[in-house]
């Protein structure tokens, strides 16, 4: 069985469509458990509709604690085999859940990724006929490129065993997806990671949404919650992907505090400095990071002036960006 978990959040406008693209799906055995987060809308009598119609939603009530603690009360009361997180404004292909269960299990993945259709409130969105679909393994490299494989949640398929001990920090918002992927891969060591080529999850690109409000001050999270409390990025054994969240955490907090230069935000730089001293630390002595790429960061956070070449620099700093 596959816990389907939908936090939900004041949605009204697009949770019945999310809602009736994962009941249709092909695959029937689900259940979604639907954690309304203090919802002032219209989305608790939908829920409830929803629930009268159909035993497989399981209804949880909460006051507002945000995204990460959503998804952790989803977590908390899932009982399937596999976990897939889809926020309540997208909708998914109505033979998702076959395809990346079919996928899983036939290359005995740890973590199946979808490909993404992106589309705006005023858009006209043709569902693809997708009976056939192709994939192919992930790299490290491929994984890191991949905006959505590494930065969301959604859209994909994973395994019981590698997420019923794993929560979202609740301090982090802005950046949770990517840390809890990341958390996964140093949690697995070696995962193998597939992706279905044919875009399967529709992605809801709307004005207001959290990636879009996301401010720099919000991005260092991320790092923040990484240098207080991940001392060691390389869970021994880890291979090249126990380095994905140590060079991730650097080049944001790179990215914030050139930003914080241009704003001449005097807070934000001193904290950006703090974060780069730790972080640069902790690579310093990682003996599987070559000493090029230590050089290349330690100028960078010395001469912070230097990021305005950031594009030029990247395929030298950061291994899994060429």
């Amino acid at each position: 069985m596959i816990s389907v978990i939908i936090p939900v959040y004041n949605v009204e406008e697009y949770l019945d469509k999310c809602i009736e693209s994962v009941l249709t799906n092909t695959y029937k055995d689900l259940e979604v458990i639907c954690v309304n987060d203090g919802s002032t809308d219209g989305s608790p009598e939908i829920l409830q509709k929803w629930k009268e119609r159909d035993s497989r939603i399981i209804v949880v009530d909460q006051e507002n604690r945000g995204l990460p603690e959503a998804r952790n009360s989803g977590l908390e009361v899932m009982t399937g085999d596999y976990t897939a997180f889809i926020d309540s404004d997208d909708w998914v292909h109505p033979n998702y859940f076959q395809a990346m269960l079919d996928c899983m299990e036939k290359t005995d993945a740890d973590m199946v990724v979808s490909e993404v259709r992106e589309f705006k409130p005023d858009e006209s969105v043709e569902v693809a006929d997708i009976s056939e679909y192709k994939s192919h393994e992930l790299s490290e490299n491929e994984f890191y490129r991949h905006l959505f494989a590494r930065r969301m949640i959604w859209g994909r398929l994973l395994r019981k065993r590698d997420t019923h001990n794993l929560r979202f920090p609740p301090e982090v918002d802005a950046h949770q997806d990517s840390l809890y992927n990341l958390k996964l891969i140093a949690h697995i060591k070696h995962p193998k990671v597939y992706m279905i080529d044919d875009p399967m999850y529709y992605y809801l690109k709307r004005p207001g949404s959290l990636f879009k409000r996301r401010s720099y001050a919000e991005m260092i999270q991320i790092a923040d919650w990484y240098v207080k409390n991940e001392q060691d990025p390389h869970h021994e054994n880890s291979g090249e992907w126990s380095e994905l969240l140590l060079f991730h955490s650097i080049e944001t907090v790179l990215n914030c505090r050139y930003q914080a230069k241009q704003q001449g935000n005097r807070e934000l730089i001193v904290h950006t400095n703090a974060l780069l001293r730790s972080l640069v630390k902790c690579m310093l002595k990682d003996k599987t990071i070559s000493v090029r790429h230590k050089g290349a960061n330690v100028v960078l956070a010395i001469f912070p002036f230097l990021y305005r070449y950031y594009a030029r620099l990247v395929p030298m700093l950061y291994p899994y960006r060429r």
